[in-house]
């Protein structure tokens, strides 16, 4: 007699929220004008998850990539009862001079209180990631970047071996709808982002890829 209980598959792993995202997984973005062509209507892979630990909580960051190629960030932002998704892309030091100038740009390094600076040129390719001016939220704060995904592991201790530190230092628009994030490593190196932070709802069509 055939064992039919040995031949059955084994359910398909469901995935019911973007947070619950695992490298190899898909998802599609609608097709809206609040985004450049290139991500508008486009499905997007987890590529890897890694986190930033803060003194008291984390982020998780899904690391994304487009068909075309294009490498997109994204951390899920909770708070009073909702839910947003916060869209990065780095940016480099040519292009940080074209849209701030260095000079603009050096203020929120050089001035001991926080900043407000302003936008001087919008480039089309960046129009929907860019405010027209920015004020700093908050002082700089050291955190750990872990290229690893803790959502189901407890994290090391803050400051204890493990993690890579940067001091942090975020910038938001007055409707909180953008942001400019910058991250100082050891040794100097300086990494610019620029987020785009929209409704939770915008991330549709969610596909489990072969993740466990």
């Amino acid at each position: 007699m055939f064992n039919f209980f040995k031949s059955k598959k084994a359910p398909e792993r469901q995935l019911n929220h973007v947070s619950e995202l695992k490298k190899g997984d898909m998802f599609t973005v609608i097709d809206s004008f609040a985004y450049p062509a290139w991500l508008k209507g486009e499905t997007l892979r987890v590529t890897d998850i890694q986190t930033y630990q803060y003194q008291h909580s984390s982020d998780t960051e899904f690391v994304l990539e487009t068909n075309s190629g294009q490498v997109v960030f994204l951390q899920i932002e909770q708070g009073d009862g909702e839910a947003w998704a916060n869209f990065s892309i780095k940016i480099q030091r040519n292009e940080v001079e074209e849209i701030f100038g260095l000079d603009e740009f050096a203020r929120i390094f050089d001035e001991e209180s926080l900043t407000h600076i302003t936008v001087q040129n919008t480039p089309e390719r960046f129009t929907q990631f860019l405010a027209k001016s920015y004020k700093q939220s908050e002082s700089p704060y050291v955190c750990y970047f872990h290229n690893k995904d803790y959502r189901s592991q407890t994290l090391p201790r803050y400051e204890q071996e493990g993690g890579e530190p940067c001091e942090m230092i975020c910038l938001v628009s007055d409707d909180e709808g953008y942001g400019l994030n910058i991250e100082i490593w050891d040794g100097g190196e300086t990494e610019v982002s620029l987020t785009l932070t929209r409704p939770i709802t915008d991330i549709v069509d969610l596909f489990p890829g072969d993740a466990k």
